[in-house]
């Protein structure tokens, strides 16, 4: 009877430490910023767009706005009609990663046409104006990097997507005008 359990356990233990073994999450993987409420739970709009974002998407709103803003509207295209940008982040096995994506409306029904990659820990500013005084608005897009500062890249509506203008790195408060 000894020799079976001596064999059993021999067999079992590595089996056991296996089970229990996982790479630990660090603490800023488990620190997670809540939604904003205001916009999310009583407006349509945000509603809609929130549905058309991939599941476990964790909608961001930029620090520097004041209230919670999550959504950016504007008229990129020119059209009269204002277009959308929403900025998320969605993990994945190798962490966070940070998007924006443009949602344009036809016929009453918000799609996304276009979405960008973020970069850095969060985002700063997310706003629709015209940055470079060309008379067309740009999208400004300001990523958190940490100790580094902050990195704004700005995007033009251009052959029926976003394309990356400019990049440029930026510390403290950011004036877009």
């Amino acid at each position: 009877m000894p020799r079976r359990f001596i064999i059993a356990s021999v067999i079992l233990t590595p089996f056991l430490f296996l089970a229990g073994c996982g790479v630990p999450a660090t603490p800023v993987d488990l620190i997670s910023p809540p939604l904003a409420v205001t916009n999310l739970q009583t407006d349509p709009i945000s509603r809609d767009l929130a549905k058309l974002l991939p599941d476990q998407a964790q909608i961001l709103s930029p620090m520097q706005e004041k209230g919670g803003k999550d959504i950016s509207f504007g008229d990129l295209d020119g059209d009269g009609v204002d277009e959308a940008v929403v900025v998320f982040q969605v993990k994945n096995r190798t962490g966070k990663l940070l998007k924006a994506a443009l949602f344009m409306q036809h016929n009453k029904k918000w799609r996304i046409v276009s979405e960008v990659d973020g970069f850095g820990y969060g985002l700063d500013v997310a706003e629709i104006k015209d940055v470079n005084h060309d008379g067309r608005p740009e999208l400004a897009l300001g990523w958190s990097l940490g100790d580094a500062g902050n990195g704004l890249d700005i995007y033009g509506w251009e052959e029926d997507k976003l394309k990356l203008i400019s990049k440029k790195v930026y510390q403290g408060p950011l004036e877009l005008d």
